[in-house]
């Protein structure tokens, strides 16, 4: 007589309120719920955009942490956040995935409001350990916190954050702390396959803690160096090991049982585990699996069945600016494009094919990217920063010491500027004007059209002899017919001035050309961010003036232009248009709402100053 096969338990992912009812669940239980979330999450990414491939990669593991531990009173903190989907699903908050990255819905990260099981909000990498440490110091106080697990990857562990946070840790023989290492494709350690993982499975078994318990300690000692070489042949020499954590890997992080086997230890063990598991990144979806170039890491809508991105057909600010780096590496065997860890997103991926020795990615590292760059500048190489807005916030020290305060001439491109849709308030890319602006020697400026962008990396490649930053948005980029030459730092006057003007720059000078024709109003182009224009300043005395600014407030362009007018008594009567918060999620033309930077409040504004 036959056995009957087990009716596997099924369940709907929406209907998912908390991570309960995983303990309850058998092997092959757990091996088709991670069939459907994967299946889940294809099917709701490809209809809002988000981060893919990460996500599909992290399954199983996420599925095994919940399994094990008890969340939130253990602490799961993801490095970077942008591959918790599954935490998320899992938490309770399926049922949202539909308004996933859009106003009012899910964020795309972990989130302090969303649930009690996000205890770390980040959208940039490389914090989880030195938050870890923070938690685990409360836990000396605070004994409801049970077990902290960071779970980190996607190049993560290889910024110098990271490390200063395991350096401290080591040092901490009484706080314990469990590090799963998502490796996908990223090698850290040498080690020797099979001979590796029997190696990490009889550590880990009952036999090998019977044995330390019955041995004597003289014993013990004596062993010690012998399994001290054996580790090193297997593991090579092994920096986590040096710095006093238990390793284990290679792990298959797609083995529900072999992951749950390693996490109980780890839960068990009495001092700082790293777990160290291969996964494969894009699993379970083809396209995302053969992708070799991160196309699928952060993706928009897309078809499930074509694996067809469905995208605007218009060109976007990264691909144009890319278009014009191409060209300029044909004629300057000089230039050197450094980025950290953003090829696909600043579309260098595509540059880099061509001129694979120029351009240089340096991983998640925008410190070392600006000393390295500084470095360059000084030794006859024209260096040329591309970074995304918000990471450029990571390198702030080294932009002071290292390149300005020497007048180095380091030319950073600064993809992401300005309001950037979907990504929330860690994604914003509205601070990097007010932290350059006090900087003596820092150029800054925003092109509104491709002959601008052209114009202004020709002045910065050639021309300009200071550290310069030319910003640009995550948006469609406008064409012009009119060629333009810039020999120096300029203002253009747009529409001639008149008794009422608006003043703006980059992506704003389109939206804000239609209105003032209509209004018949003056509009000046501050291409030039910094220096200021005195000479287009004080031609602007007696008459009425709008700053509409896609940037943070404080120390803007309009605060700069507010000292100018009282340090030389100008007459001009000003209305401020600005950023004054943290974004949220949203479209940019929400977000544009949400402070008051769309056309029909613009038009508003000059309307009433008009009558004033």
């Amino acid at each position: 007589m036959k056995k009957k096969t087990p009716k596997i338990r099924t369940f709907n992912v929406e209907e998912i309120e908390s991570p309960d009812f995983l303990k309850q669940l058998n092997i092959d239980e757990l091996e088709k719920l991670s069939e459907d979330i994967r299946k889940f999450i294809i099917e709701n990414v490809s209809k809002t955009g988000g981060h893919l491939s990460s996500n599909l990669g992290s399954v199983e593991a996420i599925l095994a942490m919940h399994y094990v531990f008890d969340s939130p009173k253990d602490k799961f903190l993801f490095d970077v956040s942008h591959q918790a989907y599954t935490h998320k699903i899992l938490t309770g908050r399926a049922k949202d995935f539909k308004n996933l990255r859009k106003k009012g819905g899910l964020s795309g990260f972990t989130s302090y409001k969303e649930s009690k099981h996000d205890v770390l909000e980040t959208g940039h990498s490389s914090t989880t350990i030195s938050a870890a440490c923070g938690i685990l110091e409360a836990k000396e106080v605070n004994k409801d916190i049970g077990e902290v697990v960071v779970f980190i990857g996607d190049g993560a562990m290889e910024n110098g954050l990271a490390f200063e946070g395991l350096n401290y840790l080591g040092s901490q023989k009484n706080q314990k702390l469990i590090i799963i290492l998502n490796d996908n494709e990223m090698s850290i350690s040498k080690n020797v396959g099979r001979l590796a993982k029997s190696f990490s499975k009889m550590r880990i078994g009952k036999g090998y803690s019977f044995f330390k318990r019955i041995t004597p300690v003289f014993l013990r000692r004596a062993l010690s160096r012998l399994v001290s070489a054996l580790r090193t042949f297997i593991y090579g020499k092994n920096l986590f090991n040096e710095l006093g954590y238990k390793y284990f890997g290679p792990i298959d992080g797609h083995n529900l049982k072999e992951l749950i086997r390693y996490l109980k230890y780890a839960k068990n063990a009495n001092e700082s585990v790293i777990l160290k598991i291969n996964t494969v990144k894009g699993k379970g979806y083809k396209f995302a699996e053969d992708d070799k170039d991160g196309r699928w890491h952060g993706v928009g809508k897309f078809d499930v069945e074509t694996g067809e991105i469905i995208s605007d057909k218009n060109l976007s600010w990264s691909q144009a600016i890319a278009n014009i780096l191409k060209e300029e590496l044909k004629e300057n065997k000089n230039i050197r494009i450094i980025s950290p860890a953003t090829l696909v997103g600043t579309a260098l991926n595509e540059v880099k094919k061509d001129y694979n020795n120029e351009v240089i990615d340096v991983g998640i590292n925008e410190e070392h990217a600006c000393v390295m760059a500084s470095a360059m500048a000084r030794n006859g190489i024209v260096p040329i920063v591309s970074i995304y807005s918000t990471f450029l916030q990571r390198s702030y020290d080294y932009l002071v010491n290292d390149i300005d305060r020497s007048d180095t001439h380091v030319i950073f491109l600064i993809d992401r500027a300005g309001l950037v849709a979907g990504d929330g308030s860690t994604h914003q890319g509205i601070f990097d004007v007010a932290m350059l602006m006090p900087l003596p020697n820092f150029v800054i400026c925003m092109p509104s059209n491709i002959q601008e962008a052209k114009a202004l990396i020709d002045y910065a490649i050639n021309v300009e002899k200071h550290p310069i930053a030319i910003r640009y948005p995550k948006a469609g980029i406008n064409d012009s017919a009119n060629d333009i030459v810039v020999n120096k730092p300029i203002w253009r006057i747009v529409k001639e001035i008149s008794d009422v003007n608006v003043l703006t720059f980059g992506d704003s000078i389109n939206d804000c050309m239609e209105i003032c024709e209509s209004e018949n109003i003056g509009l000046i182009n501050a291409l030039f961010i910094k220096p200021i224009n005195e000479e287009v300043l004080f031609k602007l005395n007696g008459k009425k003036l709008i700053i509409i600014e896609e940037i943070i407030s404080h120390s803007s362009l309009s605060s700069y232009i507010l000292e100018k007018i009282n340090a030389n008594s100008l007459n001009i009567n000003i209305e401020i248009i600005n950023i004054n918060d943290y974004p949220d999620i949203g479209s940019r033309e929400e977000l544009k709402k949400d402070f008051n930077l769309d056309k029909d409040h613009i038009r508003e504004v000059i309307k009433k100053l008009k009558n004033k």
